[in-house]
């Protein structure tokens, strides 16, 4: 009964303030005309609020895959039933301008309405707790909003000029770092307990460390000016972390601020768009007032070491009450450390920029064979030409070859390929992938330091006499390819296949001079690397005439999108790569005078909403198989075959077995019948498969 007829409380109230209103110029009902602003405020204030959830994508619980939906779009924020009872926030206005002394009892049951049928309806799995918390501060609002507007239009607009204390604005500060800006901190933390007394007893511990901390750091600035600028800051960084968490499951950890400073400005504007800045702004409003409109109290210096020096004490008492509890806690769940922001940020930054090696310094690289040498298969060389793909972002499990559902890779299909089952990344991003995934270091041995310092495949593949070619579509080859030369896209040789910053894929080779790599008797290799399915555009990523999976996301925030939407875009830009890498290879059939083959295997995966996470660049340690499983293939003319003395069938075995990032540098020496003392056999999945060893 409540939960049907709660919701019509609302209309009915709306209705007969209509009613009224419209009475009201009515002779008969003169005595209304008082109350007419009165009546049309409380109307046009619960039509707006009752209207707000139509405009918006947000998904219901029961509707997120993680719990058994669709994944479905669900306009289910602000929640509805809950509004219905907060929207009465405007008869508590309405009658506090009518000077009624008790207008308190509307407020009272405007709360008490509302929080009943947002309960009732998050029992029911229709909305999470704060879609009820953000419903009622956003009624109020408005209801607040409108009363300004309709009732004191000329009033001037008061800024508090009144100053607070030092200790007060430390402690607001810290109040909002703590329990707005490290929600996802606890989240995390509540789904890894079991909400025993015990549990909320280390969750209440863990807040007052987290308040204690920032209070105590701030509080040592001691004065008004660093306060400030401090507080500003933290808000600022902490306000980004959350944001990127919750539109896309991001960690903030050393890798994922690589992956930042590595952005290139087109990549950057699809993250940054106006939604984004609107939101971003909108957190960081309070703060923004407190800073320029809030004065600050002078305090001795004595006094504010005091203060930071007892809420340093309170802190440390805290954690020492329940020190195991919280330690177990991190030791469980590690990724929580990355979740405390702004320290995540600060912390991640540091690594980055001060310890985890940078790909792009312009040093010179450890030579780690100063000697290869082209094998026997080389003489009398008509001509060869190797292309090894490097794809972007592509993932496993929408990989038609792989078997799933959908026929993402028809041309590869008819053009028999060889398909790996199954290729475990060496990262989660481009930036830790590109560099292992060449280097003879690889995942297992993982040493990133070491994988900067070394030189790569290229160089020396290049010293053994083979021409190498780098080719980017990307945000560049992160240190892969120094010491080769790069061949560059002309976007006036390919004008319909570049707009704007970014080409399609298909302009890696129409883009290029080919006379560049066509060298009659001599072996040449051209590195080319995606643009892919970088996301989180997957729609920008191929012409219009590829999407065939519809509807499509068309919106960067992927959480405005139901995952059909998403995965059909993505689906499509695999389709896209399938006709790509099929138009290569075609090209490399038609060279008469050269033998050819190619390579093709992707950097990383991608999250497409799973546990409720997005794009990929998750830690190692808790990264899900959607971002380290990736597709691999491999084709190779008969003349190739012949000329390396490799063996199809055996091959096409070979390929059913797992493979990885690791196999690559010395599988491609293999291939190409490179001698060198840094090649592997036991990491060259061809090894077997070469008449010499048959």
């Amino acid at each position: 009964m409540l939960h049907k007829g709660g919701k019509y409380v609302a209309v009915a109230v709306a209705v007969s303030s209509l009613i009224l209103f419209l009475l009201s110029y009515l002779k008969k009902f003169a005595r209304l005309k008082p109350y007419r602003k009165v009546c049309l405020y409380v109307t046009l204030s619960i039509s707006i609020i009752s209207g707000l959830k139509s405009l918006s994508a947000s998904p219901c619980p029961w509707s997120l895959p993680q719990y058994g939906g669709s994944g479905s779009a669900g306009k289910c924020f602000p929640a509805g039933h809950a509004s219905s009872g907060f929207c009465l926030f405007s008869l508590y206005f309405a009658f506090r301008q009518l000077r009624m002394t008790r207008s308190w009892i509307f407020l009272i049951l405007a709360l008490a309405l509302g929080w009943i049928l947002g309960v009732g309806r998050q029992a029911q799995g229709a909305h999470f707790l704060s879609h009820s918390f953000a419903t009622m501060f956003l009624d109020w609002a408005i209801c607040a909003l409108f009363y300004r507007l309709f009732f004191f239009p000329k009033a001037p607009v008061k800024i508090r000029q009144k100053p607070i204390s030092a200790l007060s604005y430390c402690l607001i500060t810290a109040f909002s770092l703590t329990f707005i800006f490290n929600l996802p901190f606890f989240s995390k933390a509540c789904s890894a307990l079991k909400f025993s007394f015990s549990d909320l007893w280390l969750l209440a511990v863990c807040a007052f460390i987290l308040f204690s901390a920032f209070f105590t750091v701030l509080r040592l600035l001691n004065h008004s000016f660093l306060i400030k600028v401090f507080s500003l800051f933290f808000t600022v960084c902490a306000a980004g972390a959350m944001y990127f968490n919750y539109q896309y499951g991001t960690i903030i950890n050393s890798e994922m601020m690589r992956n930042a400073l590595a952005t290139d400005t087109a990549e950057a504007a699809e993250l940054l768009t106006a939604k984004f800045f609107l939101e971003f702004a909108f957190l960081c409003l309070p703060q923004l007032y407190l800073t320029f409109f809030v004065p600050i109290k002078y305090s001795s210096f004595v006094r504010g070491i005091f203060q930071a020096l007892v809420g340093l004490v309170i802190g440390v008492c805290f954690l020492m009450l329940n020190f195991q509890g919280v330690s177990s806690l991190i030791r469980s769940e590690p990724v929580l450390r990355n979740l405390i922001s702004p320290v995540n940020v600060f912390s991640g930054t540091y690594k980055a920029v001060f310890k985890d090696g940078s790909t792009e310094v312009d040093a010179p690289r450890i030579v780690i064979d100063p000697k290869p040498a082209l094998g026997a298969s080389h003489k009398n060389d008509k001509g060869t030409l190797f292309i090894v793909v490097v794809g972007e972002t592509a993932r496993l499990a929408n990989w038609g070859l792989a078997g799933y559902s959908r026929d993402t890779t028809p041309q590869l299909r008819a053009r028999n390929v060889i398909p790996f089952s199954k290729t475990i990344s060496c990262g989660t991003s481009t930036d830790v992938s590109l560099p292992c995934m060449f280097s003879r270091v690889g995942r297992d041995r993982y040493d990133r330091d070491r994988i900067l310092k070394e030189e790569s495949l290229l160089p020396v593949l290049q010293r053994a006499g083979i021409n190498v070619f780098w080719v980017d579509n990307q945000s560049g080859c992160k240190g892969v390819c120094k010491g080769v030369p790069s061949l560059s896209i002309s976007k006036t040789k390919a004008p319909s296949l570049c707009s704007g910053p970014r080409c399609y894929d298909e302009a890696l080779l129409a883009g290029i001079d080919t006379s560049e790599i066509l060298k009659p008797g001599k072996t040449t290799v051209v590195f080319m690397h995606q643009l892919g399915n970088h996301g989180p555009a997957y729609s920008k990523r191929y012409p219009k005439n590829f999407e065939v999976f519809k509807p499509v996301c068309t919106d960067e925030k992927l959480n405005n999108c139901s995952r059909e939407e998403i995965v059909n875009a993505y689906d499509n830009a695999i389709l896209y790569t399938d006709h790509f890498l099929a138009g290569v290879i075609d090209w490399l059939k038609s060279l008469d005078g050269f033998d050819t083959g190619l390579l093709y295997v992707s950097d990383h995966g991608e999250s497409l909403g799973e546990n409720n996470m997005y794009l990929h660049g998750a830690p190692e340690l808790i990264a899900p198989k959607e971002q380290k499983e990736v597709p691999m293939l491999l084709w190779l003319s008969k003349g190739f075959e012949q000329k390396f003395g490799l063996n199809d069938v055996c091959l096409r075995e070979q390929a059913k077995a797992d493979a990885s990032h690791d196999q690559l540098f010395s599988s491609l020496l293999g291939i190409l019948d490179v001698k060198s003392s840094v090649y592997d056999q036991n990491k060259d999945f061809s090894a077997v498969c070469r008449k010499s060893n048959s």
